[in-house]
């Protein structure tokens, strides 16, 4: 009888601000700020879709182009995650908000990039505006990569798993190989401290890793693909790829 009077004050609690269910959720951020691949849709439909019943999930974003696209809305977000997940590219935050992602990643929290955060704080030809900084670094320090462009787009792209990898956990209900319309990436050779998981292939051209992990000097764990096209994200294969990944990231050793 005491466990049936208990049930309302459980469903109820969340009404008045705590929740009994929802304690001890992992906190996932996405820092989104890219102008090529519609992530600002594709990123919060896949949340919704999956992550949304495990973890607490908060979206920091930026406009896509213009004199503002160096400024992140919700900010303070970052300060309070403990996965990272970013579709950047080409950007310079403030100096308090780099300094947020530094923190992250010096107290060894993971984090997640896809497709054009390889290169998210390197301006190539641009300056970083006052009081903000770019990353030049941030592919090798961070991401483990060694981005260099991308072969043409109308070439067709295979995706499938190295021969040499050993990594059961990110390809569990992973269908391989499959195709992407994205572009692919130019990134060999990686970082001696980078494990690498899928390459692509495609007609006349080397093939080229495009999933990987990396650790930083500070400990941090890093998943990285190159993909990420909107097409992707019709892909379960993909989707998967991506949740399994994120479950390695907050995984404790």
């Amino acid at each position: 009888m005491e466990l049936f009077r208990l049930l309302p004050l459980f469903f109820l609690s969340g009404a008045f601000g705590f929740s009994l269910v929802t304690h001890g959720k992992s906190k996932v951020v996405f820092v989104i700020a890219e102008r090529e691949y519609q992530t600002e849709k594709t990123l919060p439909e896949f949340a919704a879709s999956y992550l949304t019943k495990d973890f607490k999930i908060k979206f920091c974003t930026a406009p896509k182009q213009g004199r503002d696209r160096h400024q992140l809305k919700n900010p303070t977000a970052i300060n309070q995650a403990d996965l990272l997940i970013l579709s950047v590219r080409r950007r310079a935050f403030s100096d308090q908000i780099m300094q947020s992602i530094r923190s992250h990643i010096a107290h060894g929290k993971p984090i997640l990039g896809i497709r054009t955060s390889s290169h998210a704080f390197e301006l190539r030809n641009d300056s970083a505006p006052e009081g903000h900084q770019d990353w030049p670094e941030w592919d090798q320090e961070v991401i483990g990569g060694n981005y260099q462009g991308h072969y043409g787009n109308d070439k067709s792209c295979l995706i499938r798993q190295i021969p040499t990898a050993v990594q059961p956990s990110f390809l569990k209900q992973v269908k391989l190989p499959f195709r992407t319309p994205a572009s692919l990436y130019r990134n060999s050779p990686l970082s001696i401290n980078s494990v690498p998981i899928l390459e692509g292939v495609i007609s006349g051209f080397p093939s080229e890793p495009v999933a990987w992990t990396h650790l930083t000097k500070s400990g941090a764990k890093v998943f990285y693909t190159s993909l990420g096209h909107a097409k992707d994200f019709e892909n379960p294969s993909f989707n998967q790829l991506l949740q399994n990944a994120i479950r390695w990231c907050l995984k404790k050793p």
